[in-house]
């Protein structure tokens, strides 16, 4: 069993989670990384993605957050968070529908287009999104 712990994920409306866990797979803009017990520390910022969160024993959760901060001081992992979801609190109807609105007009622009960094933010949040709703919901 691996060592665990405590970590914060907060958002401007609260506490999403607290408590101690083995591991957190996040996203940056350099891509996928995992924090264990006894990492360095180190702070990032995050992308629109899905937290995973394993706690001790095995079981897994996962928050959709869409964008922020990550720190890791002293063996405590803290993440602000814009906001986070859960994959059941998702509509998958409507995200399939937002995200293909969102896909044809990321599209359509230039990457030199004022509105591009927006709509490719929008765009990545809903791909999080649908992801979680469409793979990581619980079973019922």
């Amino acid at each position: 069993m691996a060592e665990a712990f405590p970590i914060l994920l907060v958002t401007p409306t609260g506490i999403a989670y607290e408590g101690d866990v083995e591991e957190i797979i996040a996203w940056n803009s350099m891509g996928q990384f995992g924090v264990l017990a006894k990492h360095i520390d180190f702070v990032t910022s995050l992308v629109p993605e899905v937290v995973e969160i394993t706690l001790a024993g095995g079981e897994t959760r996962y928050y959709v957050v869409s964008g922020g901060l990550a720190e890791v001081k002293n063996g405590k992992m803290t993440i602000l968070a814009d906001s986070a979801e859960k994959p059941d609190s998702i509509a998958l109807p409507e995200v399939e529908e937002l995200l293909r609105d969102l896909e044809a007009r990321v599209a359509a622009l230039s990457m030199y287009a004022p509105e591009f960094e927006t709509a490719h933010y929008e765009l990545m949040l809903a791909r999080a999104r649908h992801r979680a709703a469409a793979e990581l919901r619980p079973a019922r």
